[in-house]
């Protein structure tokens, strides 16, 4: 489950960043400054935990389901957006774009031939990030799973998180725990916390020498010679 949401959810996270950066990005159509303007906004000002939770089990009923740990809070990240964005105006000549158009290419084209190679730095920096995102998230799990079903869909940091909570309470309850015939004084609360720290890493160090050469290569592609 672990591998799937991260997976799933970074490739969805990535695609929806990249299209609506390039979208943003295109000043001279009319009303993408205000579109600008809101994701900003939206950003610096939200709903808050009670009202975003409302809306998720409420309206769209993603309570004990897949769609709880891959769409909440982590889909789309307004700050991904605006480097991507910044990166597509400022970092790729728009000499390209308007070549492009003269010989006859779509937008689309445009896009996928042209614009995705050239940012393949940010793409796999955000690529990265987002992953890491997916890898760590424990808090969707907490307020949006329960019971059977959603026990079947916990993610290794949930269950991490759900092992290391039992414990610190056992510790704080240490008559409880001797009542239960539990050894406080065994318990591996410092094992745990490091368990939980290599296995928030391991993505980092598997992925990056593999994600290294395609910054090189987008720089490579990026570099436009006078």
């Amino acid at each position: 489950m672990t591998l799937i949401v991260t997976f799933a959810g970074t490739v969805v996270s990535v695609s929806i960043t990249a299209l609506f950066a390039y979208g943003i990005s295109q000043n001279h159509i009319p009303g993408m400054k205000v579109v600008n303007f809101l994701m900003i906004f939206t950003m610096l000002f939200n709903g808050g935990l009670v009202a975003t939770y409302y809306m998720y089990v409420h309206y769209l009923d993603f309570k004990d389901t897949i769609w709880a740990l891959l769409i909440p809070n982590l889909l789309m990240n307004a700050f991904n957006v605006i480097l991507v964005k910044n990166y597509m105006s400022y970092s790729i000549p728009g000499a390209l774009k308007e070549a492009a158009t003269i010989d006859g290419a779509s937008e689309f084209k445009i896009f996928a031939r042209i614009i995705m190679p050239l940012s393949l730095p940010i793409i796999a920096t955000i690529g990265l990030m987002t992953g890491l995102a997916y890898w760590n998230d424990w808090q969707n799990g907490l307020y949006y799973l329960s019971g059977r079903d959603g026990a079947s869909l916990y993610t290794i940091q949930i269950i991490l998180n759900n092992i290391n909570e039992n414990i610190q309470v056992l510790l704080q309850n240490a008559s409880q725990a001797q009542a239960i015939g539990a050894n406080v004084a065994e318990l591996p609360s410092t094992t745990i916390r490091m368990a939980i720290a290599t296995i928030g890493i391991l993505p980092i160090l598997v992925l990056y020498p593999f994600f290294q050469r395609y910054f090189v290569k987008g720089i490579t592609l990026g570099g436009v010679k006078e």
